[in-house]
């Protein structure tokens, strides 16, 4: 293979994940998938609860997490901009519950302040500027409502890299803060995060009880073969030792991935003029 073909033809994400459309909900049977989906599944119930809401799943991929939402009762508007995942999120036929909106997270009609919930589950790291991607989102949590993201952690990839001993690829990656995912010949380059950054762009968007917690932290200190080997034979108690680690913000970076959450205050009552 030439070292062109290893790289691979460098495209938007758009194009990237268009091949992807037909198989993408297999993607997350592979172990370590399997188990960020499902701890970050479970902070998105907790936030829920059992009211029925009105959530918006920004780069909403094939559907495959709004059809659970919706199974739940909630409503969603789904928002993402590849031509064939929103093919196959149309094809899901969820009913009058689910709205698609074919257009990236810059572009999405959605009103002001009427989300109970907004999630953007690996999405966020592929638009051009992440953090002003998280403010537009943040803008659409109603008072009392939740901003939560999900994406690829620059020191989780790092130290997974180093581990393998890709030296030099793990210094470009700390040095660009950019990621590069190579499938089918074609190539996507997106951002890497920290826990402080995401903090700090939650907190500037103006939501209050952020907390960052890193996903797989076993994952980057076992390394990728040594966890999968783990996850093949006990699947259920490392996903129960990642939950546990996930609660100790502390070792947040070193996880593969980082789940933010915040929350829109609610509104301050008008104060009655004296009379």
């Amino acid at each position: 293979m030439s070292t062109s073909e290893e790289q691979g033809r460098l495209v938007e994400a758009t194009a990237f994940y268009d091949p992807l459309a037909d198989g993408y909900d297999l993607e997350f049977e592979v172990p370590h998938r399997r188990a960020y989906d499902d701890l970050a599944w479970e902070v998105v119930c907790d936030l829920l609860g059992d009211s029925a809401g009105d959530i918006v799943d920004a780069g909403c991929g094939t559907a495959r997490l709004a059809a659970r939402l919706i199974d739940a009762g909630h409503r969603v508007i789904g928002v993402e901009p590849a031509a064939a995942m929103a093919d196959a999120a149309q094809r899901r036929q969820l009913g009058d519950r689910f709205t698609l909106h074919r257009c990236g997270i810059d572009d999405a009609p959605i009103a002001a302040r009427t989300a109970t919930l907004v999630m953007a589950m690996g999405s966020v790291q592929f638009t051009p500027d992440p953090h002003a991607a998280l403010r537009r989102m943040a803008g659409w949590v109603r008072p009392g409502g939740h901003l939560v993201v999900l994406c690829d952690s620059l020191g989780g990839l790092v130290n997974e890299l180093l581990g393998r001993g890709d030296l030099g690829e793990a210094t470009e990656r700390a040095r660009t803060r950019r990621a590069r995912w190579v499938r089918n010949g074609l190539a996507v380059t997106h951002h890497l995060l920290d826990a402080a950054t995401l903090r700090d762009d939650l907190a500037a968007a103006g939501l209050t009880d952020v907390r960052v917690s890193g996903l797989l932290v076993g994952f980057g200190a076992m390394g990728r073969d040594a966890w999968n080997r783990m996850a093949e034979t006990d699947f259920d108690s490392l996903v129960a030792l990642e939950r546990e680690l996930s609660a100790v913000s502390a070792l947040a970076d070193g996880a593969k991935q980082l789940l933010a959450v915040g929350r829109a205050p609610h509104e301050e009552p008008a104060r009655r003029r004296c009379q």
